[in-house]
């Protein structure tokens, strides 16, 4: 059985540990004797078996290429949760971004996808993981060399008369200190390299994301290549020929396996324009959003001869816009755009309502008491809007209650302020009745010219010391 090369402390189970992880620091690869469990440190196992006319025990090798492939290639639920999330983290910051400056492309494989195989490792061929996540990723990038490449081919015309806008005439001057260079809408989306023979370097106005496919049936595939001239590629003598390096037909198949992303996986291509210095660049790129008609047409252009990551000459990486998905998505947008927009619309209503109240409040309070005190009132009789005379007792003791206490308050105020408060006492008896229903003829007569006395008494002054 083959192990990991961790030490013993940390054990061998490794389930729950990420694709990117298992596939490489917990490689269940290297192997042991299985008799003696010694440690071999190569990428077999030996085993022991009784072969042979003469029935005797051999050692053979068995290979731990494929197990070990086939233990790194499942996500777990720990994966499948950090896979989706990313996603949503990835389209929840796009969204906070202009429309006119974010550009969403929503890709399926149709084809297994793989990248990275040019990464060291024991299996020959490595595959790129994000860290620390450990899921597969398509580098930014490797998806803006991709697009470059595109734009180049469709600007150049070797694929028809469809250029979809593209054009590689350098017409727009960049000057940067005392020099001058003219870019094409290449080099102003994508960037001038000195590498490429530039006299500067121009960065492009384009940011291209990094890309965690959506894993379909959440399992990694292993695909399988086999060299058949290894020895000529390797420059091995072969002794079957007497020592040629050269390369026939007798040689030697070698299977390589390597990871692969299975095709029908989901990839949201997330790129992002620095309006501003495109307009500085090429103005007439900004306007009209021309610049995401453009790369949309190098999408397509991509997707259907070019593929992303790596073997696309034999046909790995290539993908199909996923037009369904992406409508899906332009619609999910729309009706967040929409809800934020509710949604800020209506805190801005509560924010100028609270503004309002609180200047009220400050009116309010910087108001003479007499004032306040016959504005509390009139608020409260709101309550008792609606009602007819008479009102049963409990209703007209809570509206006698707040006249006794406006009348309490009322005894220390001028002779101005005094007028005032009896006028509101009186007008609130009048329109909702004196004395509550249900009493006999002389108590409500009494009743009556008992408070009618107290507003008089209010009004002159009577009982104030």
């Amino acid at each position: 059985m083959p192990i990991a090369a961790v030490p013993k402390y940390i054990g061998q189970d490794f389930t729950e540990a990420s694709p990117g992880m298992r596939f490489g620091m917990y490689l269940n690869l290297w192997g042991i004797d299985q008799r003696t469990q010694e440690h071999l440190w190569e990428t077999h196992d030996t085993a022991y078996e009784i072969t042979g006319k003469d029935r005797r025990e051999r050692s053979k090798s068995v290979e731990n290429k494929a197990p070990a492939l086939e233990a790194a290639r499942t996500l777990n639920r720990h994966d499948q949760q950090r896979m989706v999330a990313l996603e949503t983290r990835a389209h929840a910051l796009a969204a906070a971004l202009p429309d006119d400056s974010h550009l969403l492309v929503e890709g399926q494989a149709s084809a297994p996808f793989t990248t990275g195989l040019g990464i060291e490792h024991p299996l020959e061929n490595g595959f790129a993981f994000l860290d620390p996540y450990g899921l597969p990723v398509l580098p930014g990038s490797g998806i803006k060399g991709v697009l470059r490449q595109a734009a180049r081919e469709l600007a150049g015309g070797t694929w028809g008369d469809d250029s979809g806008g593209w054009d590689d005439s350098t017409r727009y001057p960049c000057t940067m200190g005392n020099e001058t260079v003219y870019l094409s809408m290449i080099d102003a989306l994508f960037g001038l390299e000195i590498d490429d023979g530039a006299q500067m370097h121009v960065r492009g106005a384009l940011t291209f994301w990094d890309v965690v496919p959506q894993i379909a049936g959440n399992r990694l595939h292993v695909e399988i290549m086999t060299p058949h001239q290894a020895h000529y590629y390797q420059q091995r003598q072969d002794t079957k020929t007497g020592g040629s390096v050269t390369p026939h037909d007798s040689g030697q198949p070698t299977p390589i396996p390597f990871l692969t992303v299975p095709p029908g996986s989901r990839f949201s291509f997330h790129v992002v324009c620095d309006k501003y210095r495109l307009t500085q660049l090429t103005p007439e790129l900004a306007q009209g959003n021309r610049w995401q008609q453009l790369l949309a047409k190098a999408f397509e252009h991509a997707f259907d001869w070019l593929g992303f990551g790596a073997k696309t000459a034999v046909g790995y990486g290539a993908m199909t816009i996923d037009r369904e998905r992406q409508e899906q998505r332009r619609r999910e947008e729309h009706e967040r755009r929409e809800a934020a927009e509710r949604e800020a619309i209506e805190r801005r209503r509560q924010e100028e309502e609270a503004e309002a109240a609180r200047r009220r409040q400050q009116e309010f309070e910087a108001l003479p008491e007499s004032e306040q005190a016959l504005r509390e009132l009139a608020a409260a009789l709101e309550g008792f809007a609606g009602l007819e005379p008479p009102l049963d007792k409990s209703r007209h003791g809570e509206l006698a209650g707040l006249l006794n206490k406006l009348d309490r308050k009322a005894r220390g105020w001028t002779e101005a302020e005094r007028h005032k408060a009896a006028d509101a006492i009186e007008a609130a008896y009048d329109r909702f009745g004196w004395t509550p229903s249900g009493l006999k003829k002389d108590k409500r007569e009494k009743q009556e010219n008992k408070r009618r006395d107290q507003i008089a008494a209010l009004r002159n002054g009577s009982g104030i010391s």
